[in-house]
């Protein structure tokens, strides 16, 4: 627990939390009212920093966030079916273009940033991940990378990619009064919640990285595509496991790692960019390949998190189900990929970066 400034009196637990959540309400509030499709996490988040920052952190108990960790995995299971696994299969070649397009052009840029120093090798690339912020935020921690860093280039990206998409879909639709969060479908919650509880029973007895989230996916997956039973996490099953993994992220944020953050805050936004862009250009392909309009194929290469896509695309007339099946083998890549590559590669980058000018240090 960090200690308090000079001359001020230490609050208590109580009122740290009161605290933290007043500002999380106030602050995802207002990204609610804004219709940011992140803001249910990144207003934790922040809410996390600000009192982390003041010395008024609290701490989140351990079962709690491995239960987050457990609804996120659920959460994604949710999102499979057979159909979007057949969309992926009949359109194999073309969705192996687009994934590991926009794979290569984002780690390409995360290496970049990590060879000029502003992050180092391993954060840099989980930070520029394409699409499945919060469960890297999760596991990259496991792998070397400093998870607030790269929660940080993260959802920075998550904002940009929910504004410029909300933006092109407004342009070419025109106005459409968006849902505040995307539509959940029917299933069957006494066994989802039954498998949240046991995986987090799990995965805080087995020491392995993210064990919970990873142990959902697993069992989650056979039940979904087997039929055995449908993985559903309505909202007031989402919206505590957003909280406690924002919070979680936030809390770990020192002055110092603020000050980098910020520091480097250019160049995240310059990288960000440049990521949008690459993706929004491989839609003209991915359009002309798969005959779909331009805007599904845009919002089909889009960076950014599958919730984000679903409600942007729920507002307009689009291919829901090319786009799903697009974000979704995606978000696999990534998840089999990222502790494939990120590892090696930042240590190599780490080792091989250019050196600082001025006598600099970047980290």
């Amino acid at each position: 627990m960090s200690v308090p400034a000079s001359g001020t009196k230490p609050l208590s637990p109580a009122l740290r939390w009161a605290g933290l959540i007043i500002l999380t309400v106030l602050i995802s509030g207002f990204f609610l009212l804004i219709h940011l499709a992140a803001g249910l996490m990144l207003g934790p988040m922040i809410a996390g920093i600000i009192v982390a920052t003041r010395n008024r952190g609290v701490t989140i108990p351990r079962p709690w966030f491995a239960m987050a960790q457990a609804v996120l995995g659920c959460m994604v299971v949710g999102s499979l079916n057979l159909g979007i696994l057949h969309d992926i299969v009949d359109h194999w070649a073309l969705m192996g273009f687009s994934v590991f397009s926009v794979i290569l052009v984002s780690f390409g840029i995360g290496a970049l940033l990590a060879w000029l120093g502003v992050m180092p090798g391993t954060t840099a690339l989980w930070g520029s991940s394409p699409g499945g912020a919060s469960t890297m935020m999760l596991i990259c921690g496991s792998f070397g990378a400093d998870p607030r860093l790269a929660a940080f280039m993260l959802y920075f990206r998550v904002i940009l990619v929910a504004i410029s998409t909300s933006l092109v879909a407004w342009l070419v639709a025109g106005p459409a009064r968006a849902p505040y969060l995307p539509p959940m479908p029917s299933g069957n919650i006494g066994a989802t919640l039954a498998l949240i509880a046991v995986s987090t029973f799990l995965g805080l007895r087995i020491r392995i990285p993210a064990a919970p989230l990873l142990i959902a996916l697993f069992l989650g997956g056979i039940a979904q595509l087997s039929g055995f039973f449908s993985v559903t996490t309505p909202q007031w099953i989402r919206v505590p496991a957003y909280l406690i993994i924002g919070w979680s992220i936030g809390l770990r944020f020192t002055s110092d790692v603020l000050k980098q953050a910020l520091h480097s805050l250019p160049a995240v936004f310059l990288s960000s960019l440049v990521i949008v862009g690459g993706c929004a250009l491989l839609a003209w392909p991915v359009a002309r390949l798969a005959h779909i309009d331009l805007l599904s194929a845009y919002l089909a290469t889009s960076p950014g998190g599958l919730d984000a896509i679903i409600i942007i695309s729920a507002s307009v007339h689009v291919a829901l189900p090319f786009i799903i099946a697009m974000q979704t083998a995606r978000m696999l890549a990534v998840l089999f990929l990222g502790p494939l590559l990120a590892k090696p590669l930042g240590r190599w980058l780490e080792h091989h970066r250019r050196p600082p000018r001025h006598g600099n240090n970047p980290s």
